[in-house]
């Protein structure tokens, strides 16, 4: 297990023995060398930072290690709270006790620079990013808090919380195809007594816009006030209650009862301790009796069984092929085709963003299945799933630029130039990638293979 829980307390205590570094305030710095070793990070400092002041930080985790995407959301709350952003150009999707350790060499240089506040480390990240910053949180036991974004625990059992150590914040679109599993992810902090909350919105799997961020930070901020770790600013609550209960107001008023419930719950459970609220209690009780409540609640329930059924087909048709060294690709056609057009086009809006949900998961499944296997060298199961994937979603380029670095592996040049003239004609236009891509190299000085990228 790596060290770092022992390098967080050692380098907390301020920046007296790190680095004499001056850094731009209001500014996404990029690449900053990783001390003893080849990675680099990304550094945003809010306007009011102070290098003589302990600060608060946010350790932001980007499934595909981008800094800069990875700090860009949470800019707009970094200025309103004053937190230091940092985000490795190195720890992404993939084998956790890799990313563990670079997150160890990270943290080395990071409190060696910076004068940081013990008691206000944070942690935060999107989709696998997420479930690592959940990780780095329960193996430390000194995250004071987690900003979780499309996707919940590590599946390694020894790093999903049991234990209060921190509070959590977790965020999720509506189109997100780990939706239901962030309300599993709530249920299970709830059974633990972990303080904890769910924000959601309208949108699909990346990265959440800098507001919904912002609400994740607001509450963290009463979280803060609630454990004593900062003294309460009545200002800021008097304005976070009233930004919350015009959200819960519209809600109700445009007839989402169900969220509006939610949001009235949420300010009982945040603001009760600011603020007398026995009349939004009686409100709330008043709204879950309704017939609109509970027709809301029955039909959540029933698209949460449907969207389970659906997904088990697929995944257990996928498992099968899979695990036999089968394709029945004109199976999968069919049954896509069919599921897209009674859900993606339907006129119900709760049908079609399930529908989005499930598109977005099977891809998902095919293709990190893929990336699994690309890493123990299985290029043939490898190729099975990125195949899939050409064949349930034709319109997207990288699938088949995928596909023709798969064949490259196994040494196919008639499938590579195929499948990469393909994924140029659909739309690809990074001539840099292929160039770069190590599995190409043997090929760019073939005259069949300038061909096909002339047509760039």
């Amino acid at each position: 297990m790596p060290k770092f829980f022992v390098l967080i307390f050692i380098f907390s205590f301020g920046s007296l023995i790190g680095q004499n570094n001056d850094f731009e305030t209001q500014k996404i710095i990029d690449s900053i060398k990783v001390k003893n070793t080849g990675d680099t990070f990304a550094l945003y400092l809010p306007t009011e930072f102070n290098k003589l002041e302990s600060s608060a930080i946010v350790f932001i985790f980007e499934p595909a290690a981008r800094g800069k995407v990875g700090i860009q959301p949470f800019i707009e709350a970094a200025e309103k709270h004053n937190y230091i952003l940092i985000c490795s150009n190195n720890c992404r999707n993939g084998p956790f006790d890799e990313n563990l350790k670079r997150i160890d060499d990270l943290f080395v240089t990071v409190f060696g620079i910076f004068n940081i506040n013990q008691d206000q480390i944070y942690t935060a990240g999107f989709s696998g990013g997420s479930r690592l910053a959940t990780a780095v949180a329960v193996l430390t036991k000194q995250i004071q808090g987690i900003i979780g974004c499309g996707a919940g625990f590590p599946s390694n059992r020894s790093r999903v919380p049991t234990i209060d150590t921190f509070s959590y914040a977790g965020l999720v679109g509506d189109e997100d195809m780990n939706y239901q599993e962030m309300f599993t992810v709530k249920d299970w902090y709830s059974k633990f007594n972990i303080d904890n909350e769910l924000f959601t919105y309208s949108g699909n799997h990346s990265w959440p816009p800098s507001n919904q961020i912002l609400k994740a930070f607001d509450w963290l901020e009463l979280q803060a006030y609630k454990k004593g770790i900062k003294s309460t600013d009545n200002l800021f609550v008097k304005e976070a209650f009233d930004s919350n209960y015009i959200s819960a107001k519209l809600l109700e008023n445009n007839n989402q009862i169900e969220l509006a419930v939610w949001e009235y719950e949420r300010i009982i459970r945040n603001y009760s301790r600011h603020f007398k609220l026995d009349s939004l209690v009686l409100k709330t009780k008043t709204l879950k009796k309704s017939k609109k409540y509970k027709s809301d609640t029955k039909k959540r329930e029933a698209i949460k069984r449907l969207e389970i059924k659906i997904r088990n087909t697929f995944k257990s048709k996928f498992d099968f092929e899979f695990g036999n060294t089968k394709s029945n690709y004109r199976w999968w056609k069919k049954e896509f085709d069919n599921f897209r057009n009674k859900y993606l086009l339907s006129e119900d809006d709760d049908l079609k963003k399930m529908g989005e949900r499930i598109n977005y998961a099977i891809f998902a499944l095919a293709y990190e299945t893929g990336q699994n296997q690309l890493r123990i060298n299985n290029i043939e199961k490898a190729l099975y799933c990125h195949k899939l994937n050409t064949v349930l979603f034709p319109d997207r380029s990288f699938v088949f630029l995928r596909l023709a670095l798969d064949y490259a592996l196994l040494d196919n040049e008639e499938e590579v130039l195929v499948n990469l003239k393909k994924a140029i004609d659909k739309g690809f236009n990074n001539k840099d990638y292929i160039l770069n891509a190590p599995e190409l190299s043997k090929y760019i000085g073939k005259e069949a293979f300038k061909k096909v990228l002339d047509s760039i």
